[in-house]
């Protein structure tokens, strides 16, 4: 039988499947065929998809205030509600304003019901189980979401159109995410005043001038290993088409992200006992960045793709544990959730041209290229990484 303590962060995981294939991983498939049929560029729906992702951003403190202040269960309930809707509305489009109205609503409602508010939202909940084991569970299930999300998108485009695919879609997220968030989300919640599960490993906090300074290095590190981070999901199978895949071979490739996401999260949370985010964050940086390396050397081959893909989606899925983790234990629990809203918010500020800049590279340079400058911000993210102080040591 489930401990009734994990039943929160699975009902959210299940959510987050959905929230991220559908707001985030249909876009690689059916954006370049929208591009097609609507008379666009390939840079020009990215385009579009990257102000999308900037108005995200913008959006994302109010909603981490709002579950600060109230509670995540109506604000991820009707924030799902919203983005099922935009997901019915991208099947309409007729033109590039259609389409940014459309996407600009779906990402904005996406700040309202993925990781952030999934995150902040089941740190304020009263159970017997610490906050970063809930976002390891979280995230644990969301690492399948690419490997449900890229081949089903494709085999719906392929029997339907991308009309009839984002309906389908659409209705399927409402049927799941509604009532999973209005169910799971209705416990009790903490009293973040003073000091609950969610802070069981008393770590200390940092205070004073180090607090500034590790804001800032963590906020800078998190923007460059996170401006990879939609340019992968929207433009991996382009790109690996463009270094000698077949579409199918670069889905299938693509594929493979989402297990060994899974692989990295299920292993963090077997050491998430003795592990400080610190580590697991760098742990992250270091897979990744390894997963670039064979796929700039070794990528035209098969084995060589899925490798880098397997590399490249146990960094990923551990880091995004650490984007949760990581502020929770520099800075406490306090106004956690208002924390990563802000936090989104200068990320995805400047993250969401990366879609954009990335199809141009890949447009005028080819794949490979693109590949390589993802790689060189993964090196940008480990340098400023070093930066940040680790309270362990100031106390």
């Amino acid at each position: 039988m489930i401990n009734r303590d994990y039943v929160p962060a699975i009902g959210l995981g299940v959510s987050q499947i959905m929230g991220y294939g559908c707001l985030m991983y249909a876009y690689a498939v059916l954006l370049p065929h929208m591009a097609t049929d609507l008379g666009l560029s390939l840079s020009e729906v990215f385009g579009i998809l990257s102000l999308g992702l900037f108005f995200g951003g913008l959006v994302s403190p109010i909603a981490g205030t709002l579950v600060d202040r109230f509670g995540g269960r109506w604000v991820m309930t009707l924030g799902s509600l919203i983005a099922g809707i935009s997901l019915c509305l991208l099947s309409f489009v007729e033109g590039r304003i259609g389409l940014f109205l459309a996407i600009l609503l779906a990402e904005g409602a996406g700040m309202f019901v993925l990781y952030n508010v999934a995150f902040a939202s089941v740190a304020r909940l009263a159970v017997g189980i610490p906050a970063q084991r809930s976002i390891s569970v979280i995230t644990l299930f969301g690492g399948v979401a690419s490997t449900i999300f890229w081949p089903l998108t494709l085999a719906l485009f392929n029997r339907f159109g991308w009309e009839a695919t984002w309906i389908i879609l659409g209705v399927a997220y409402l049927i799941v995410t509604v009532p999973v968030h209005l169910y799971v989300l209705g416990g009790a919640e903490n009293d973040h005043t003073v000091r609950s599960t969610a802070d069981s490993h008393d770590w200390p906090e940092l205070q004073g001038e180090a607090r500034k300074r590790g804001m800032l290095w963590m906020v800078i590190s998190f923007v460059f290993s996170g401006y990879i981070m939609g340019a992968m999901m929207t433009l991996w199978v382009t790109n690996v088409q463009d270094i000698g895949h077949t579409a199918a071979m670069a889905a299938l490739a693509g594929a493979v992200i989402g297990p060994f996401k899974t692989v990295g999260r299920f292993f963090e949370m077997l050491v998430s006992r003795n592990m400080y985010p610190l580590f697991t964050y760098i742990l992250a940086l270091g897979l990744m960045l390894a997963g670039f390396a064979i796929l700039l050397s070794l990528g035209f081959t098969l084995v060589g793709v899925v490798l880098a893909a397997a590399l490249y989606g146990m960094g990923d899925g551990i880091k995004t544990i650490a984007r949760g983790t990581l502020p929770l234990a520099l800075f406490g629990s306090k106004g956690y959730g208002a924390r990563l809203g802000w936090i989104s918010f200068v990320q995805m500020g400047i993250n969401a041209s990366a879609p954009f800049m990335f199809a141009w590279m890949t447009q005028t340079f080819g794949g490979w290229w693109s590949f390589l400058a993802m790689a060189i911000c993964l090196c940008a993210a480990i340098a400023t990484y070093v930066l940040i102080p680790d309270p362990r040591r100031l106390s």
